[in-house]
């Protein structure tokens, strides 16, 4: 898209006007007329890349005149109204309106297809990819732009992925596209909250809604109102929040925690998860009504290591965050392309960043191992392989979990949060191992 555009607004309420300029503020310079007779010899005279008009202004429908001279002039349309009348619509299709728009869902509604008619050029597009989401895998970034230039009108994206792909990060990048970097944007993990917890989270509590509840509350989607709710991990979400957030995506309301009124919060919702969605509605974990929901745009990142090229790309992104300069060799940086990284990007930042704060300057080499920040040794010692010889794998897995939660919980005062972001797993697996040992 055009980094700057020149947006004719032909608006006969000042009101609405104000609200319309502070929506395309972030797309380039913007000038307005009242009234038809104000806006004709604009458009004879000056050159405009785009024209967004009312449908009806004060004289009448004189919107329909605006697009029939805007079409003479190749300029591109998008009309804005508060009407129904089909044989209005139908008159200004054919006069050459690209999209007519509802007035009450402009801010939502708006961006998108204004970057629909725009498409992304590919000096601009070539720059997303470089420094905002660093990618050369050309599937992915087809994907992506696709989503860019399509309008979200009334839409939810769902974003799907192994864990340490990049998911957040991509949900971040989209709502700034969509909506302008101005935009709230909320991110809530939903396997970092017990299922006690999350309803509070999300939709807000009134004062005295249960014990501890010493002061009102807003949740997530309250500060989300005009911008974007990202819930990552929403596969761990129960039923019954299941059943909770698709009534607040369909209706736009909600009911805080011990109100008795509900409230509205007009949002764009992206999700996102690392587990497959519909062999959870196979097994009827997941509702069928709230997938379809939330999936009407769908994007899927690929594993690091089906997307070798994008190795490279992340190692020189994130040596260049850290404040130490770093060499790695052509012999180095081979080695890190032929390294699995279960953890994907999370795994190979971690790794770089751990290079960066090394005593070296020139990396020529890296061990085949090196991956692994403990020694095999430290690993796998006599003490581990008799016990696994005589209580099995899976009971020194369960070993394992219990003690590090238990030292975790004295460390960080019992704040279960604070050790499923530590230990990276869900709410869920965090239950289990509490109840399995009894902690």
């Amino acid at each position: 898209m055009k980094q700057i555009l020149r947006i004719l607004i032909v608006e006969d309420d000042k009101y609405f006007l104000s609200h319309l300029r502070e929506v395309l503020s972030l797309f380039g310079l913007l000038e307005n007329a009242s009234t038809w007779d104000q806006a004709a010899p604009l458009l004879q005279e000056q050159n405009y890349d785009l024209v967004i008009t009312d449908l009806h202004l004060k004289e009448g429908p004189d919107g329909i005149k605006v697009v029939e001279l805007a079409h003479k002039r190749k300029i591109p349309v998008i009309m804005l109204t508060t009407s129904d009348e089909e044989e209005l619509l139908t008159k200004a299709y054919s006069s050459g309106a690209i999209h007519i728009l509802r007035k009450s869902q402009i801010r939502e509604t708006l961006p998108g297809f204004i970057k629909s008619i725009f498409k992304t050029t590919t000096s601009a597009s070539q720059s997303l990819f470089e420094t905002r989401y660093p990618t050369r895998h050309e599937p992915l970034k087809a994907d992506i732009l696709k989503l860019i230039q399509t309008p979200w009108q009334g839409r939810s994206l769902l974003i799907t992925g192994p864990t340490g792909t990049g998911k957040t990060m991509l949900g971040k990048l989209l709502a700034e596209e969509i909506l302008g970097p101005q935009a709230p944007f909320v991110h809530l993990n939903c396997s970092e909250i017990s299922d006690s917890l999350i309803e509070s989270e999300l939709f807000g509590h009134e004062k005295g809604a249960f014990t501890g509840a010493d002061t009102r509350k807003i949740g997530k989607i309250k500060s989300a109102d005009g911008g974007i709710l990202f819930l990552d991990e929403v596969g761990t979400m129960s039923q019954a929040m299941q059943q909770k957030l698709l009534r607040a995506i369909e209706d736009k309301t909600y009911f805080p925690v011990g109100a008795t009124k509900s409230e509205k919060s007009n949002f764009i919702l992206i999700t996102a998860t690392c587990e497959n969605l519909k062999h959870k509605m196979n097994l009827g974990q997941f509702r069928e009504d709230l997938f379809y929901r939330i999936s009407s745009l769908q994007i899927e990142i690929p594993a690091l290591n089906k997307r070798p090229e994008d190795i490279d790309v992340f190692t020189q992104y994130f040596l260049k965050q850290s404040a130490r300069h770093v060499i790695l060799s052509e012999k180095a940086r081979e080695t890190l392309r032929s390294k699995e990284w279960r953890g994907n990007i999370r795994e190979l930042k971690q790794f770089i960043l751990d290079l960066a704060d090394s005593h070296q300057g020139i990396i020529n080499e890296i061990k085949g191992d090196q991956t692994i920040r403990i020694s095999q040794d430290g690993i796998i010692n006599p003490e581990v392989r008799d016990y696994i010889e005589k209580n099995g794998l899976r009971s020194y897995f369960q070993l394992v979990e219990s003690t590090i939660l238990k030292d975790l919980l004295q460390k960080h005062d019992g704040k279960i949060t604070q050790c499923m972001k530590i230990m990276q797993i869900s709410s869920s697996a965090i239950y289990r191992i509490l109840q399995e040992n009894k902690l």
